[in-house]
């Protein structure tokens, strides 16, 4: 079973509680339990954690009654560009302009209780795929461990 630096409870001791005892647990060791049940879910689909690839959206189905119990919760983030409050594109170059976005969506994810550590789902427009490989440099720096994702051409952005 995949662990976490000093957890309350395990995924064991959680599968032996009720849902009103689970969810009368606090908020830090809710989020801790959620933590170990995406890491597991993840190594149990890929046998790796950190080295994985493909889709891994089955092992939801097998955690539905943990996530259940810890009041796991959907976060949407959408989409964004590199402009800042004013509509100004912010950086001088296309690197400078994905951390951008990625920061966009990283204090969009904190304000969610939440990191990219926990995103399950990514689908990203570009408009110059020749800026793919600079696109997945900052990418892996904000994602290190990332999840499926897609990754889409296209001639603008509204």
């Amino acid at each position: 079973m995949t662990q976490v630096s000093n957890p309350a409870h395990t995924l064991n001791e959680l599968d032996a509680l009720s849902i009103e005892q689970a969810q009368a647990l606090s908020f830090e060791e809710r989020d801790a339990l959620l933590d170990l049940i995406i890491a597991d879910g993840r190594h149990e689909a890929t046998g790796s954690v950190s080295y994985r690839t493909g889709m891994y959206t089955d092992y939801f189905d097998e955690d539905l009654t943990r996530m259940l119990k810890v009041k796991a919760v959907k976060v949407y983030v959408r989409g964004t560009t590199s402009s800042n409050f004013d509509g100004e594109v912010v950086g001088d170059n296309f690197m400078e302009q994905y951390r951008a976005c990625f920061r966009h969506v990283e204090t969009t994810l904190k304000a969610g209780r939440t990191s990219f550590s926990r995103v399950v789902n990514m689908v990203v427009f570009l408009t110059n795929m020749d800026n793919w490989e600079k696109f997945n440099e900052v990418f892996r720096e904000f994602v290190p461990n990332p999840p499926c994702r897609a990754v889409i051409g296209t001639t603008g952005l509204a």
